[in-house]
């Protein structure tokens, strides 16, 4: 894949991690509730990373006009 900018880089990794997690957790396979606090957790995070890029993304725009 190509990526035109380092934010688009970044937010499609972002995306494959959170893809990769979702498909762990929608197999059924957590040992218990714990784990799936803890990918929970790392959804979260990964999904905040990714709204702070697009406020950066959006800023970086603006800032060239």
């Amino acid at each position: 894949m190509s990526y035109t900018t380092p934010l688009e880089y970044l937010k499609s990794k972002l995306e494959d991690e959170r893809s990769n997690i979702v498909s762990f957790l929608s197999q059924g396979t957590l040992k218990d509730i714990e784990e799936y606090r803890r990918l929970s957790g790392i959804i979260q995070g990964l999904d905040a990373a990714k709204v702070l890029i697009n406020d950066l993304e959006k800023r970086m725009e603006t800032d060239d006009e």
